[in-house]
């Protein structure tokens, strides 16, 4: 019994940590935008960013994943043909980790 309540315990910390944080598409569609690498870490910068995020940019992490690695190639894709972007942040953060994008024409 002690340790389901442990458990439970446990797993309602966690739960409890991230419930009041809301992944969303930001309004603004990112139309002056850069992307660049820096320390192995892949950032999006433009002064379109929302103001939550530090330093104007929103990061792609760069852990290995497939996910990942395909939206580094979307966005060096998009870049490359001069594409607006939407993407989705997370609104609890101050660094921003971008996990999803959409070109838009």
């Amino acid at each position: 019994m002690k340790k389901i309540s442990l458990t439970f315990l446990f797993a309602f910390t966690l739960l409890n940590v991230n419930a009041f944080a809301v992944r969303y598409w930001p309004p603004t569609v990112l139309t002056d935008w850069n992307l660049y690498l820096n320390n192995g870490v892949a950032y999006i910068s433009s002064p379109q960013i929302p103001g939550h995020c530090s330093y104007s940019r929103a990061q792609i992490n760069m852990d290995g994943t497939e996910f990942n690695k395909a939206q580094y190639s979307y966005a060096m894709s998009a870049k490359a043909r001069n594409k607006k972007l939407r993407y989705v942040i997370d609104n609890a953060q101050s660094i921003c980790i971008i996990t999803g994008l959409q070109e838009i024409d």
